[in-house]
């Protein structure tokens, strides 16, 4: 049998076509990849007094146990709790006197009032006529000495106190109010609160204490010549989704000098530096 040449021709021409697409491919390989780095935003006013600036934004991957690396220049302005007033940071005016276990008679006596400068001792205030226990004494009203900061992270995180050197004036000396006298304590709120206009926590906080042991006992000053923890967090501030406001917690630190007219007339201003570090 003779073949056609123009026959087989096709037929080669048709299987190596056949052959030649099987073979051939065309690949594009593409890569999706996100990684979240454990983050703390610490906030509370600026230089100017702005309300709710995160002022630092801290990065928790370092070494246990070591300071976070905090990507911003500048450093958060801690509040008068319960309002968005900043805490002076060169403090000035005179604090508030409490009296403290005024006798029963006359009723309500020693209350304050503050119509002047609000947490400052001076003429526009008044005090109502108090009578003279056995114990009645005078001391610096608590108050004014409540501070606060904020924080909402999504991974735990520990926070480190340090003080600066004290600065004394008028009868106030080293000796005469050391670092011993000055009382700290810290404590942590996670309810929606509104503090000076701006709404915060709520469903959407959680307490970070949970997995750590939390806020270090009630202590004074000279705790924290070197750099101390104050606070073993556990867990996250964000519980579930929200902005940035609605998962901080409050952070919340009273300060109290138990004063006695022996001491005399005069301040002592003591800077605290808060840190955060990671866990």
């Amino acid at each position: 049998m003779k073949l056609n040449t123009s026959t087989v021709r096709k037929a080669l021409a048709v299987a190596i076509a056949a052959t030649v697409c099987g073979s051939a491919s065309a690949a594009v390989t593409d890569r999706v990849y996100f990684s979240a780095a454990p983050l703390v935003l610490v906030w509370g006013t600026d230089a100017s007094g702005n309300p709710a600036v995160v002022s630092d934004f801290v990065l928790v991957n370092t070494a246990s146990g070591t300071p976070g690396t905090d990507l911003t220049a500048a450093s958060v302005i801690p509040v008068i709790t319960g309002s968005m007033t900043p805490v002076p940071t060169a403090p000035a005016g005179n604090s508030l006197y409490a009296i403290t276990n005024p006798a029963a008679a006359p009723a309500g006596g020693g209350v304050v009032t503050d119509a002047g400068t609000a947490g400052q001792l001076d003429a526009a205030d008044t005090y109502t006529a108090f009578g003279l226990g056995a114990t009645t004494n005078i001391a610096f009203a608590a108050g004014p000495q409540s501070h606060s900061f904020y924080v909402a992270s999504n991974s735990a995180f520990d926070i480190f106190a340090q003080t600066g050197a004290a600065t004394y004036t008028g009868n106030f000396t080293a000796g005469t109010v050391p670092l011993t006298a000055v009382t700290w304590a810290m404590s942590i709120s996670t309810a929606a609160t509104t503090d000076g206009g701006v709404s915060w926590g709520g469903a959407a906080a959680q307490d970070p204490t949970t997995g750590g042991t939390g806020v270090i006992a009630a202590t004074n000053l000279n705790a924290f010549a070197a750099a101390t923890k104050v606070f073993d967090g556990g867990r996250r501030t964000a519980a579930a989704s929200g902005s940035i406001l609605a998962q901080s917690v409050r952070f919340t630190v009273q300060y109290g000098l138990n004063y006695n007219l022996s001491l005399g007339t005069g301040s002592i201003s003591v800077p605290v530096t808060y840190t955060v570090y990671t866990p």
